[in-house]
């Protein structure tokens, strides 16, 4: 069983390495994200491709679809993460509006990409600092992402640095 367990562990890994011929071509990396959390965008075990980030030129928009490495929030495993950028440094966020959205510096956020009936938690207000990024799985109700991470240093913020690439989609 611990085999099976590690070999399950380095499946992004493997598949980000079997596809990098294709998209080095491209410059692109190419990544699968084996979880739930960005579906309906990602669907689980998808592949897909991300342009490259040089370390610390990420400069971010919200709604970008990122890969990043933030190993404390997988037990010190460093291994890629994919979220979406949600808040970028200045804003301020929060759930939820009398309708359930969640809300960027006072306003209703529009979120098409969420699937429909989509649950929100409440969470915050948290201000994002400068050089960190609010980032959230568009599978709201399956993904740990900075509304599990509020009680880290940063707030369930990530830094901008981790950023690692940004996700190609079509």
């Amino acid at each position: 069983m611990r085999r099976r367990v590690i070999a399950l562990a380095a499946v992004p890994w493997l598949v980000a390495g079997c596809g990098a011929a294709n998209s080095a071509v491209h410059g692109y990396h190419r990544y699968s994200d084996p979880s739930v959390a960005m579906e309906p965008t990602i669907r689980a075990g998808q592949t897909f491709d991300a342009r490259p980030v040089d370390h610390g030129d990420y400069k971010p928009k919200r709604g970008d679809v990122v890969v990043f490495s933030m190993p404390s929030w997988l037990g010190g495993r460093d291994a890629p993460q994919v979220k979406r950028v949600v808040a970028i440094p200045g804003d301020r966020i929060a759930c939820c509006s009398r309708d359930g959205r969640v809300m960027l510096d006072g306003a209703a956020l529009d979120e098409p990409y969420l699937a429909a009936g989509t649950r929100e938690s409440t969470f915050g207000p948290v201000s994002v600092p400068a050089g960190r990024l609010w980032l959230m799985g568009d599978n709201r109700g399956s993904s740990a992402d900075s509304r599990y991470h509020l009680g880290d240093g940063g707030q369930g913020t990530v830094p901008a640095s981790a950023v690692v690439g940004v996700a190609v989609l079509k």
